[in-house]
């Protein structure tokens, strides 16, 4: 490829270099010269100048530009949906005049297309045991997915099902060509730190100015901005604090100079008052824990007094607010599970009925055909929408329903032979990834998270990030344990 003067290459490092027009694979993706012109690239390379980024400066805006732009134009639409999909879910509303207004509807459809056109122009790197597991799973899920399409062909509700069932399989596969390095990984976690930003701000608004949406639950006032419920809310929440606090353990490393105490106290502080306004009691619960995770974590450290500060300062705040808050907050969510309890209500009632609701579910599972017990209840005549969707209000149940045993049983096992991996990864990694393995099966207890496009970003990003060859999971290690 012959040289072109004043046209770049901006290689994902962040250096530039002559070439002509750019756009061929850099070699973290493996396989041969794509020709792809991407006339971005030598425009934003005058704009930024030609220069690695300094140590300690990895995580600056600038950087992250230097990074996004220098991704290929196959991968670079995967960070920039992160960034735009809280706008998209805010405009939700726009499906009651027509599906093919709603965003989150053409995002849904245009995103497995995007991910099989990458996946058909990268080499595919070589398969570990998370690949394996994930392609079981996979095949769980396409079986399902074939009961829809024989049961139920040419309707929208039909297809709406299908782009879910194999949401989280087709972003692990896709993620797992996008995902090289550490500095993959984080990229995609700060773009949901930047996407963050706008959900904050559309929560300020309502609660400074006037609620956009609001729900009724317990006799508690929900606030959900545009999002189609409170759950959106709560993942940016708990996503919020575990990045925050993984960029703040690793500036305190001397790998970055951002992400201080400044910003986890602004992280907390949005938290909380996001948590007090969306009354949401397994966000409440997943907070409390990776708040815990942190602190424990901070005081293994060689020097935790920014840790202590902090404890102090959060001590503080709760001393004023915190008896105020379980009162009028928390307390209602809980009444009905003090009353069972107690013996004052019956066991159903648990959870907010979920409970009663799942033995009821199973006790149906139980009574069908031997095959769609194996396969999923896709296989049944009659529409099972209403089995195998977020209405089932538990992860778990909700695949045994679409996908049987089989694809339960295969899902574990991602899960498991994923978290194996994290004894692979330093100590740093291991306590980001801990949290969100945590809110993923936390979540997956009261709804349904691989049904959350969001929450599927992170999740399978993490994953795909532990499916890296073990010298990259272990390169930083020497010094650390």
């Amino acid at each position: 490829m012959s040289s072109d003067k004043g046209s770049f290459h901006l290689f994902r490092t962040g250096q530039f270099f002559p070439r002509n027009w750019v756009g061929f694979r850099p070699n973290g993706y493996g396989g041969k010269v794509a020709q792809i012109r991407d006339p971005v690239l030598p425009i934003f390379g005058l704009l930024c100048g030609f220069r690695k980024s300094p140590a300690g400066a990895t995580l600056t805006f600038r950087a992250y530009l230097v990074w996004l732009i220098g991704l290929p134009p196959l991968l670079r639409w995967f960070p920039i949906l992160i960034l735009v999909r809280p706008i998209a879910d805010n405009l939700y509303f726009l499906k009651n005049v027509s599906p093919f207004l709603s965003p989150p509807y053409i995002i849904g459809v245009l995103t497995p297309v995007l991910c099989a056109i990458a996946l058909l122009s990268f080499k595919y790197p070589n398969r570990s045991k998370i690949d394996r597991a994930a392609t079981w799973w996979g095949l769980a899920i396409l079986i399902a997915i074939i009961g829809l399409i024989i049961y139920d062909p040419l309707s929208l509700i039909s297809l709406e099902f299908v782009l879910k069932l194999g949401l989280p399989i087709y972003l692990f596969f896709f993620l797992r060509i996008f995902i090289t390095d550490l500095q993959d990984f984080r990229g995609i976690l700060q773009s949901t730190i930047y996407a963050a930003i706008f959900v904050a701000a559309v929560m300020l608004y309502e609660l400074l100015v006037n609620p956009i949406g609001v729900q009724e639950s317990r006799g508690l006032e929900r606030i959900q901005g545009g999002f189609g419920d409170v759950v959106s809310y709560g993942m940016y929440v708990i996503f919020s604090l575990i990045i925050a606090s993984y960029f703040y353990f690793v500036r305190q490393k001397g790998e970055i100079a951002h992400y201080g105490m400044g910003t986890m106290i602004a992280v907390i502080v949005l938290g909380v008052l996001a948590l007090v306004n969306i009354h949401h009691t397994a966000t409440y619960s997943i907070f409390t824990l990776i708040l815990g995770l942190f602190f424990l974590y901070q005081f293994r450290q060689k020097a935790p007094v920014s840790g202590i500060i902090l404890l102090l300062l959060l001590g503080l705040a709760m001393s004023y607010w915190g008896s105020l808050i379980v009162e009028e907050r928390i307390s209602p969510l809980l009444q009905t599970d003090l009353e069972v309890i107690s013996g004052d209500k019956d066991s159903d009632r648990l959870l907010h009925g979920r409970v009663g609701r799942w033995r009821k579910m199973l006790e149906i599972f139980v009574t069908q055909p031997l095959w769609v017990q194996f396969f999923g209840y896709s296989f049944q005549s009659k529409p099972p929408y209403s089995l195998i969707g977020i209405g089932a209000h538990n992860d778990f149940i909700r695949i045994l329903f679409a996908t049987g045993f089989f694809g339960l049983i295969c899902y574990l096992r991602f899960l498991a032979v994923s978290l194996a991996r994290l004894a692979k990864v330093r100590a740093l990694e291991r306590f980001l990834l801990i949290g969100i393995f945590l809110s993923l099966l936390f979540y997956s207890i009261s709804v349904t998270p691989t049904f959350y496009a969001p929450f599927m970003y992170i999740a399978m990003a993490a994953i795909a990030f532990l499916a890296l060859p073990e010298e990259k999971l272990t390169q930083w290690n020497r010094n650390e344990s």
